[in-house]
């Protein structure tokens, strides 16, 4: 079991999730101008915050949360602007729409920087914060929503000096200390911190001596989260056993932060500010004994019919809805490191600040992926560990896997940090030496997690498939008649090792390669964990269309729903753009969603309201191909257009009313009833994209 799993609602099947208590939203930074037309910026973007905010404000009316945080920056013009009145209007003009009840946060916009001798802004005055008490409202103040307590304060105020900060600090204090069990949850604008506790101070962080105070504080009231703004991207941390989740924002992007990326941005992405894919919304389903957060990406006003929209809200998705299907990825990049931000002459100009790029954890976490697939190395290191183990907060699990036999120092990490690994994955060299089996169950005592094994494949005269292998690295079981997979299992002893490996490469079609790998496994009394292979079999070719990498993952995600017993690990999370074997994945190298991402985030989101998978079979057609499973009396159907277009016809009898989601985007259409043609049913959804169909058998 993993520990403090605060984040997973537990007990609850797929498909028959509980309700939550109630559900909130946060939003961060929406910046608005005077008017409409004021250009306060010289990005050409700015103009759009006012929009922007008005665009957002339909958005969290669809997805009817009980209350709104807005984590601070309502507005634009700082305290000492004349215009900062109108800019207050033009917000709560827009806001006035909300159907929800809206709490504030004070952010540096709004009642000027924290007091410090490099900020760009003219710091915190008492002044200001009457000013913005006279326009806003409280700017530090609780309340409390069904046995839970949430807390506002001013981060401008800490290390400021002034008689509020000590007025807002003795108030903190007395309400924290009169908790009575209650789950606190605490909103701030400056973060604490940015990708380390202990980073020096800078433009988004709070100073010390105010930071040790604010996290001790979070730490000894073991509060349930905290939301911050400030940043206007996306950050990850956790400090001791509370998740702090740095929000994006609903008007742009803060360009600064694009060197995480090490990649280019195109012109209309204004160097990284008007990436219109890293605007969105947080939702927080709250449980009796869990919080599932969701961000919801909203990205512009009226986005042109090739960019994504609004992402449909899939609240059992993430993964409020228990067992998880056992679709993984592997993390091929770097997904731990921190990243020089240079200094720019803008924010920060005289230290580089360090940040970290958590938005493959937020596609992650968006798509309903929680298995991943690591490097044993990743857990040998301090930093990379303490990711993972942020990470199994969030109720993903980890497969490390190594070459060899690990060392006794590394088999003491993984038996201490066991309760965030799904298995260890050993990958050894044929022919196995004689003591293979001995020293296999020593490692299999010692680690104390489920053991996988796979077998390397050298290049000494090996073949594979008959082919010559040379240069190139790979490993795994053959998906049948394997005779090492045999060989194995008549060495071991029985239960010793869980599962074996199976490597799909990318000329075997993923719905038999699959199979065939579960039977062979089973033939062998193991279970599988399956690699589906995206690259190519040459390291030279390029697997660059989009459209037919995301089908081989759809159909891979659809058989993980039925094959649950099975690891299926994707190879690929973020483009390959360089180097060896070159591809697409699930998103580009800015993190932001590929169709394939889209399309799984879509299906993860619609099966998670369906039981469970209890059959699943597979018919290719010129105009498509179509996974067709039962789950008791309802019938579902996964449609991927094949090279010709047309209506699909069905393997499955007329059976009346249904709806069918185009999974690119979440939209979900009724089904008419439909005559049949021989007992079987056509359908046309017309968008040429996958669709997911579900309906009530008819016998």
């Amino acid at each position: 079991m993993l520990p403090d799993t605060q984040a997973i609602p537990r007990n609850v099947e797929q498909g028959m999730s509980r309700p939550a208590l109630f559900r909130f939203a946060v939003i961060a930074d929406t910046h608005v101008n005077p008017s409409d037309q004021d250009l306060i910026s010289p990005f050409e973007s700015h103009r759009l915050t006012n929009s922007r905010l008005r665009h957002t404000v339909g958005v969290l009316n669809a997805l009817q949360p009980e209350f709104i945080v807005h984590v601070g920056d309502m507005i634009h013009p700082v305290p000492e602007a004349v215009s900062y009145p109108q800019a207050v209007q033009q917000f709560r003009q827009a806001t006035s729409a909300m159907l929800a009840p809206l709490y504030l946060v004070p952010g540096n916009h709004d009642t000027g920087d924290k007091l410090a001798d490099y900020v760009p802004a003219g710091s915190i005055r008492a002044e200001y914060v009457d000013l913005y008490s006279r326009h806003f409202g409280s700017h530090f103040y609780s309340f409390d929503v069904q046995g839970c307590h949430f807390v506002v304060i001013n981060t401008s105020l800490i290390n400021s000096g002034l008689a509020q900060e000590q007025e807002q600090r003795a108030w903190l204090e007395a309400d924290l200390a009169a908790l009575t069990g209650q789950r606190c949850f605490l909103f701030v604008h400056y973060p604490p911190f940015v990708a380390d506790k202990d980073e020096h101070g800078h433009y988004d962080n709070i100073d010390q001596p105010g930071r040790s105070w604010l996290l001790g504080l979070i730490a000894s009231y073991r509060m349930a989260a905290v939301f911050t703004g400030h940043v206007h991207n996306f950050f990850f941390n956790r400090h001791a056993q509370t998740n702090i989740y740095l929000m994006p924002s609903t008007a742009f992007a803060r360009a600064d932060y694009s060197e995480i990326f090490q990649v280019g941005q195109p012109p209309e992405n204004e160097n990284g500010r008007n990436d219109t894919s890293k605007l969105g919304v947080m939702v927080v389903d709250v449980y009796d004994d869990a919080i599932v957060p969701q961000f919801i990406r909203t990205c512009d006003v009226n986005p042109v019919s090739a960019a994504p929209g609004v992402q449909r809200d899939w609240p059992a998705l993430p993964p409020a809805a228990g067992a998880l299907p056992t679709l993984g990825i592997d993390l091929r990049y770097n997904w731990t490191a921190q990243v020089d931000i240079p200094y720019s002459s803008m924010l920060d100009e005289f230290r580089r600040k360090r940040a970290r790029n958590d938005y493959p954890i937020l596609a992650l976490w968006e798509m309903g992926v929680r298995h991943l697939r690591v490097p044993l190395d990743d857990l040998l290191q301090d930093e990379a560990r303490g990711r993972i183990q942020a990470m199994a907060s969030s109720g993903c699990r980890f497969t490390v896997f190594h070459f060899g036999m690990p060392d006794a120092h590394a088999l003491a990490c993984i038996s201490s940090h066991r309760h965030l690994l799904a298995a260890f994955e050993l990958i050894a060299k044929w022919p196995l030496a004689a003591d293979f089996p001995e020293r296999l169950a020593q490692v299999r005592a010692q680690a104390g997690v489920p053991l996988t094994l796979s077998r390397f494949w050298s290049a000494s005269g090996e073949s594979r498939d008959g082919r010559q292998i040379k240069l190139l690295v790979d490993h795994g079981f053959v998906c049948m008649g394997d005779d090492k997979l045999s060989e194995l299992a008549a060495a071991l002893e029985p239960g010793l090792v869980h599962a074996a490996v199976f490597r799909l490469a990318r000329s075997t079609e993923v719905r038999h390669g699959i199979a065939a790998a579960v039977a062979s496994a089973a033939e062998a009394s193991l279970q599988a964990q399956i690699h589906v292979r995206l690259a190519a079999d040459s390291p030279a070719q390029i697997e660059a269309d989009e459209t037919s990498n995301a089908h081989r993952i759809l159909e891979a995600a659809f058989c993980s729903h039925y094959y649950r017993g099975s690891a299926i690990f994707l190879d690929t999370l973020s483009d390959v753009d360089r180097g060896y074997f070159p591809r697409t994945g699930l998103i580009d190298r800015r993190c932001n969603p590929r169709l394939a991402g889209r399309f799984l985030r879509n299906l993860n989101g619609a099966l998670s309201r369906l039981p469970r998978l209890q059959s699943l079979t597979w018919e290719s057609r010129p105009q498509a191909l179509i996974g067709m499973a039962k789950a008791g009396s309802t019938v579902i159907v996964l449609v991927l257009p094949g090279p010709m277009t047309g209506p699909v016809t069905l393997p499955l009898p007329c059976v009346g009313r249904g709806r069918w989601i185009e999974l690119v985007d979440g939209v979900e259409h009724d089904m008419a009833p439909m005559q049949a043609e021989d007992q079987r049913v056509l359908f046309d959804g017309g968008t040429g994209f996958p669709a997911l169909l579900v309906f009530q058998a008819d016998g």
